[in-house]
């Protein structure tokens, strides 16, 4: 390693990162949602029931974001995301054991912990410490990881349910992400270099805290939460809901899942290499508004499945894994581009937060109004409007970022 180049260096951390993310959000994200429907005849819960599991794992991860940003700001991102990923391996392994809700909750609470220390907050933060220019086909690539996790483990773990039972299937999941992750954060630990260039002598009459604050009290902030925290809302909901309304509403083979969850996902993978490349080259707010209109189409087809409609059913799964992984990438890219720099890994930790509690409260509000209504019809165009609300929200951020930044409270 010693004769290789920065760029060189810059790959080999991005690919490092591509693997880590690839397992540890493909996995507990995109895949563990394939379990409900075998967890509900296994144990007669409700939909609000074996989602209260995922709600307390993006409440855990949320509230454990700060100190996480703190930790990157001051210490490795390599070692921060190691011990994530052994937390990450160990909670996968003791899912298989869970014989009761609240132990699932308990796994689900340490597998949030895990994931804030090892998923997307401290892979962005080393990916910009990295990639000055071409910020947005990084973090395209890397956030592409996710989606080709959510297409090949789905197909991996819908087989093994077939033919091994859920409970040793999640085991073995367990152990190869555990040993994916940990070879992966092998890789990172070869360069010798550190991830984030070095920083500037602190000035002690500087307190980071003070410098922060103002920046969450301005226009700009409120409507970059506003817009995230509703994607946040609508995707989350979205990955964890999907799966009961195709088995359960609509109707479709258990044996069909994978494959529909393969097909959005594998989408996903195009949509955030292509959204990646698009907001270097165009406005990246009309990029991103575009991305959540084609969420916001795909959400009022989900809400018209019917049994038998299959061009209308991969059609939908085509259009979402597109819309889903743009608006996603997007994100990321827009917070980078508005608050890069060194309160970058504590701003990022707050609004990741914010959004993530927008999640855990979408997984919920959806899963009630399931069970009040009997589908899921009206939750679905409720969340096609706030998706088209949020589109708006993020096309204003073109004038609202020429404008010199204000707390919200003035005027």
């Amino acid at each position: 390693m010693t004769g290789a180049t920065p760029q060189h260096h810059r790959w080999i951390v991005l690919s490092g990162l591509f693997l880590v993310y690839m397992a540890s959000n493909g996995v507990t994200l995109h895949t563990l949602p394939l379990l409900y429907p075998e967890l509900m005849d296994s144990f007669g819960w409700q939909a609000s029931e074996v989602t209260l599991p995922a709600t307390v794992f993006f409440v855990i991860g949320a509230v454990t974001s700060p100190p996480a940003g703190w930790l990157l700001d001051r210490y490795s991102s390599r070692a921060i995301i190691g011990l994530g990923s052994t937390l990450l391996a160990l909670g996968l392994m003791a899912y298989s054991a869970t014989n009761s809700l609240w132990q699932l909750v308990a796994v689900y609470a340490l597998l949030g912990l895990a994931l804030s220390l090892c998923g997307l907050v401290s892979n962005m933060v080393m990916l910009t410490g990295w990639f000055d220019s071409g910020r947005g086909r990084a973090t395209g690539i890397l956030l592409m990881a996710s989606s080709l996790g959510g297409a090949l483990f789905p197909l991996a773990v819908g087989s093994g349910i077939e033919q091994l039972g859920w409970r040793q299937t999640v085991l073995l999941t367990g152990v190869g992400v555990g040993s994916i992750m940990l070879v992966s954060v092998w890789l990172l630990l070869r360069d010798g270099r550190r991830v984030m260039p070095d920083s500037p002598p602190p000035d002690p009459t500087s307190d980071p805290e003070q410098r922060v604050i103002p920046v969450l009290l301005t226009r700009r902030f409120a409507a970059i939460v506003f817009a995230t925290g509703s994607l946040w809302f609508i995707i989350i909901a979205l990955t964890q809901h999907q799966s009961i309304h195709l088995a359960r509403d609509v109707g479709l083979a258990r044996s069909s899942l994978p494959s529909v969850f393969s097909l959005f996902f594998g989408c996903s993978v195009v949509g955030k290499f292509c959204f990646g490349l698009l907001s270097d080259r165009f406005d990246l707010h009309q990029v991103m508004a575009s991305a959540i209109l084609m969420l916001a189409i795909a959400l009022v087809a989900l809400s018209q499945m019917a049994v038998g409609a299959n061009a209308l059913l991969y059609g939908y799964a085509v259009l979402a894994g597109l819309g889903f992984s743009g608006a996603f990438t997007c994100i990321q890219i827009l917070i980078a581009a508005h608050y890069s720099g060194p309160l970058y890994g504590r701003i990022l930790a707050t609004i990741v937060l914010i959004d993530t509690l927008c999640g855990a409260l979408g997984t919920q509000t959806v899963a009630r109004v399931r069970e009040w209504q009997g589908d899921y019809t009206d939750a679905f165009i409720g969340m096609a409007i706030l998706a088209a609300v949020s589109a708006m929200m993020v096309l204003s951020l073109t004038l609202t970022t020429a404008e010199s930044e204000s707390p919200t409270h003035a005027n």
